[in-house]
């Protein structure tokens, strides 16, 4: 009974000496199986949403582009989240573009442009503007080929009473 006492106290501990190895293979495994199983779009906005809400803009932007140039985001949800977080980074080639595939994706609309707080710092940009009433025709122009200027189909100004758009059959006006 003693011998069988010993034996048992001696698995306990060996048990309990091998519990940081065990915890070291759990994160060893959580590595590998992330990098066998790469995150999808919808694990990536939920993090930046994480990262956004805890003020980390570059990093979150940072992510993002990451995120955006290796894979597709078809719903646009990543370039959104990037877009938001762009925006209050400084970036605002960046936000206008990431905004530009996260409507065409048909994840929001021009009105949710315009609605967004997150999108102050480019809300008076002209290419922001014209995309937020024009939708997704100006979502693919990569920020150095964007104009200042908008397509002959859409007009923009910025005046003392605020900043009007239009393009089509849609006008969207902003007072200061």
């Amino acid at each position: 009974m003693h011998s069988r006492s010993i034996f048992l106290t001696g698995g306990l501990l060996a048990l309990c000496a091998a519990m940081p190895l065990l915890s070291g293979c759990e994160d060893a495994r959580e590595s590998l199986a992330s990098a066998i199983k790469p995150a999808g779009a919808a694990e990536v906005a939920t993090a930046l949403r994480q990262q956004i809400a805890q003020g980390k803009f570059a990093e979150a932007s940072a992510q993002g582009a990451r995120f955006l140039e290796d894979k597709q985001d078809t719903a646009g949800v990543v370039a959104w989240e990037t877009a938001k977080a762009s925006a209050q980074a400084g970036k605002a080639d960046d936000a206008i573009r990431y905004a530009g595939l996260a409507v065409k994706g048909g994840t929001v609309s021009g009105v949710d442009l315009m609605a967004e707080p997150l999108l102050d710092p480019v809300r008076t940009d002209i290419r922001f503007v014209a995309l937020a009433a024009g939708g997704a025709d100006g979502a693919v122009q990569a920020p150095a080929a964007a104009s200042a200027t908008p397509s002959a189909a859409a007009e923009a100004s910025i005046d003392a009473s605020g900043v009007k758009a239009s393009a089509g059959d849609v006008s969207v006006q902003l007072p200061e």
